[in-house]
């Protein structure tokens, strides 16, 4: 097992981290990676509500480990974060 600071900050067992590539890394990517000791990411882009809505409720149910979003911050619209 690599310990860096990575690893530490997310309790993860590999300090991999899942590319938020938007419309292709999805719930259930994210949920595989994460599983597998590594930091998952749905890949939300530029914020599709119903997908993300989607993804984000396949990643929920099949993993407890950490995970995240990666969004194009300077075009998401705010609702899309709430």
């Amino acid at each position: 097992m690599i310990v860096t600071a990575l690893t530490e900050m997310f309790g993860l067992t590999h300090p991999i981290v899942l590319g938020p590539m938007g419309g292709v890394s999805g719930g259930r990517l994210a949920a595989a990676v994460s599983n597998a000791g590594g930091l998952g990411l749905v890949g939300g882009g530029y914020g599709d509500p119903a997908w993300l809505r989607t993804e984000l409720s396949r990643v929920t149910e099949d993993t407890t480990r950490p995970w995240g979003v990666g969004l194009i911050t300077w075009s998401i619209d705010r609702s899309v974060l709430e």
